[in-house]
């Protein structure tokens, strides 16, 4: 999962931008002081930080130059009320990697992220075609999600009808992504989350049924479920989440035919 670090010292800028990335699957630390931010940045050492340069007393353009120096591949996108060029031009021959004046549109801050971690990855050479599974015992509905993922991801594909089968292809592939009916013959479901996070502990969950009790939908993300999607699901909401989560995971490849 990648780590990301807003720096602002507005405490509501913070809880803007770590919103709109922790829902998306990223592990999202804030600082909204300099000394927080060294900290912070040493400890979890982050692939990308969101930086103002306005930090009370402080110069954000002084810790620019220290994560550049320390780690020169972490992306720094710098979001700032400072909209003049000199300033921009300065940060961008500093090291910034991006510059956006606020105030900001969320669809804004994910596009970006989504080029930048794109291209931090294909220069890495570390981008690798992400494994999905789709699990459940409705044989039409797997085949609709498999066409329309197919149509907008490049991944490896696979799905199963029943947790049996689910269990054999977690354990041969190791899938990044599972998306799982909870209402199934045979094992339930729920017992499934646990079985796949046993065999497969970094394989991430999206349950995806009608079953929508408040009780359920609470036991299954307690047991390690990221998300709860009701049927019938929304193709773009489910592809929205998709995308989240390989994004956070470093693995998005969007299909470009």
């Amino acid at each position: 999962m990648i780590k990301m670090l807003v720096i602002d010292d507005e405490s509501g800028i913070c809880d803007i931008i770590a919103r709109t990335f922790a829902c998306m699957g990223f592990n999202v630390s804030a600082a909204t002081s300099m000394e927080k931010a060294r900290a912070l940045f040493y400890k979890e050492k982050p692939r990308l930080i969101f930086l103002d340069l306005l930090l009370g007393n402080a110069d954000g353009l002084v810790l620019l130059d220290e994560f550049k120096q320390v780690d020169p591949g972490v992306i720094v996108i710098v979001v700032t009320a400072r909209g003049e060029d000199e300033v921009k031009f300065v940060a961008l021959r500093r090291g910034a990697d991006e510059y956006m004046a606020k105030p900001f549109s969320r669809n804004y801050l994910r596009d970006v992220v989504t080029a930048k971690i794109k291209d931090l990855l294909d220069k890495s050479g570390a981008v690798s075609r992400p494994k999905i599974l789709l699990v459940d015992d409705e044989q039409d509905l797997r085949a609709g999600f498999r066409q329309y993922i197919a149509q907008r991801f490049d991944a490896e594909i696979l799905d199963a009808g029943d947790t049996p089968e689910a269990m054999a292809k977690v354990r041969e592939n190791r899938p990044d992504v599972v998306f799982l009916d909870i209402k199934m013959p045979g094992t339930s479901g729920l017992d499934a989350i646990t079985l796949i996070k046993e065999g497969s502990p970094a394989s991430r969950i999206v349950v995806v049924s009608a079953w929508q009790s408040a009780e359920v939908v609470n036991r299954a993300m307690a047991l390690g479920a990221e998300d709860y999607l009701g049927k019938p699901v929304s193709l773009s909401a489910l592809g929205e989440k998709l995308k989240g989560i390989l994004l956070s995971s470093g693995k998005l490849i969007l299909n470009k035919d």
